[in-house]
């Protein structure tokens, strides 16, 4: 491949690696890429077109396209091939073709993919790009979102569940008034969202800083200075803060498994934990980490291959 040339340090630059999957391994390198550079993955589903008239129509048989987006240049190459050798290593080689690579400057980037973020609805929370226009119904809960580089407006599957799981607690048990802990806030879309419905006050935690930047930029969009804290960190970083009538984890299956005993004490009684990000193969061991720290599963929301545990304390 033709090597790029060297990137103005006075712009911000970004990798973007895309690739091909089939589609029974999408969901599976999706995670492997969100693992390996930190941030969000775009799936691309492969369209037909019909005719001039028709449409078009998804191509559920068709490998879909992704691509995941890393902060710098230097280090492009060795991504590269350390994303190929985790592949290879996954048993997902010949299932992921077509690798590459190219760089992007962030604000060319950010332009451009805001014409692929529409207005979402789940349940009665409608989550609205800052640059898209919508006039409320009745009864809605409106969320204004500005993703900036790496993070989703609630299009993922498991940012979807999550804030089902959400509107289930607001009605069902503590949120209103509540102390709630975002831990992996992204975006910071889940901390906005439970203010929204009614919670008190959120603390919203992220290892990069970036997310914390989009969560404190997101929460002033929304007006919610003072109810929205976001911090850089992990579960260490709300040291004396809990415990918490709510607990969100849109994080992984190994993270959750680490952290079950900490999230288990981080909770009030008979407060809820709705953990996040799982893939449907390593539930299992997800689900028994989390009972194993004292915690039990009330429910399970699927969608596709990803999973959300809505778990309680024994």
């Amino acid at each position: 491949m033709t090597e790029q040339p060297p990137p103005n340090q006075a712009d911000a630059i970004w990798t973007e690696l895309s690739l091909r999957a089939r589609p029974d391994a999408v969901e599976a390198v999706a995670e492997l890429l969100q693992e390996l550079t930190g941030n969000g993955v775009t799936i691309e589903p492969a369209i037909e077109a019909l005719g001039p008239d028709e449409g078009y129509r998804l191509d559920a048989a068709a490998p879909s396209t992704l691509r995941a987006y890393a902060r710098g240049s230097a280090s492009a190459t060795a991504l590269r091939f350390a994303v190929e050798d985790a592949l290879r290593e996954a048993g997902l080689g010949a299932a992921a073709t077509s690798l590459s690579w190219r760089l992007i400057k962030e604000e060319d980037w950010a332009e451009a993919w805001k014409a692929h973020y529409d207005v979402e609805r789940v349940g009665r929370i409608v989550v609205r790009p800052a640059w898209r226009e919508y006039a409320p119904q009745a009864g809605e809960v409106v969320v204004v979102l500005d993703p900036g580089m790496a993070f989703g407006t609630g299009q993922h599957a498991t940012t979807r569940m999550c804030l089902q799981a959400l509107q289930l607690q607001a009605t069902s048990h503590k949120l209103q008034g509540g102390n709630v802990l975002d831990l992996g806030c992204g975006s910071g879309v889940l901390a906005i969202a439970a203010v929204a419905l009614g919670a008190r006050r959120v603390l919203a935690v992220d290892v990069e800083e970036q997310a914390v930047a989009a969560t404190r930029s997101n929460t002033a969009l929304n007006g919610m200075q003072g109810r929205v804290e976001a911090r850089l960190g992990s579960i260490e970083a709300v040291a004396g803060e809990g415990p918490f009538d709510l607990v969100l984890a849109n994080i992984n299956a190994a993270t959750l498994s680490a952290l079950a005993h900490d999230l288990a004490r981080s909770l009030k009684p008979d407060a809820a934990l709705v953990a996040g990000g799982i893939i449907a193969e390593r539930e299992e061991g997800c689900r028994a980490a989390l009972e194993a720290a004292g915690l039990r599963v009330e429910r399970t929301l699927s969608e596709g291959d990803w999973r959300t545990l809505v778990l309680r304390c024994a």
